[in-house]
């Protein structure tokens, strides 16, 4: 698990990278408050998205949440090569909410997988912290080659790094086990 978030997080931070020098940022200033409006309310919207579909169906399937690690990497590697195809485009605004989506859906299920993974309350606590670190450094070190692959290359480079994490981070999720969180749907 702990392998599997830190690639997810290093190619999250790869993406993070390559938008820097994307359309997303060429946009002037004055013309985007109403932009803004409409980024404050997408980066609400997977929420609205995972929560009521893709949550209970994760919580009710044995290793649901696994499956979900590995699907969520695995979309994640399609969308940051849509991104790269389409870095100076309009379509990659679609892409990027999709990529917000699924980066939504590895969180949940990644905290739903961590309390299977642990004995009792003080090693959850220390697993999530772990698990913090892990995403720190990660995300850290994918920022050196980002960095001059953005620098070099462009930001569609960098964006093919990122696949290759999500590609990465799918492989590793196969190796996380199974939990089932719920058996049944919760009552009122």
């Amino acid at each position: 698990l702990a392998r599997c978030h830190g690639a997810g997080m290093a190619a999250d931070a790869l993406v993070a990278i390559a938008l820097a020098d994307s359309l997303f940022f060429s946009i002037d200033p004055n013309d985007a408050r109403w932009r803004v409006a409409l980024y404050l309310l997408l980066t609400v919207a997977p929420f609205g998205v995972v929560a009521p579909w893709l949550g209970p169906a994760m919580d009710r399937l044995e290793g649901g949440h696994r499956y979900m690690l590995i699907v969520s990497a695995a979309v994640r590697m399609l969308l940051a090569i849509g991104m790269a195809v389409y870095i100076d485009s309009l379509w990659l605004f679609p892409f990027a909410f999709s990529m917000l989506v699924m980066s939504k859906t590895h969180h949940i299920a990644k905290s739903a997988v961590v309390p299977g993974t642990v004995r009792n309350d003080a090693a959850l606590v220390q697993a999530n912290s772990r698990l913090s670190i892990i995403s720190s450094v990660s995300a850290g070190l994918a920022g050196i080659p980002g960095v001059l692959l953005l620098i070099l290359g462009g930001a569609a480079w960098a964006l093919g790094l990122a696949a290759v994490c999500f590609g990465v981070a799918a492989i590793l999720g196969l190796k996380v086990q199974p939990v089932t969180v719920a058996e049944s749907p919760a009552g009122a």
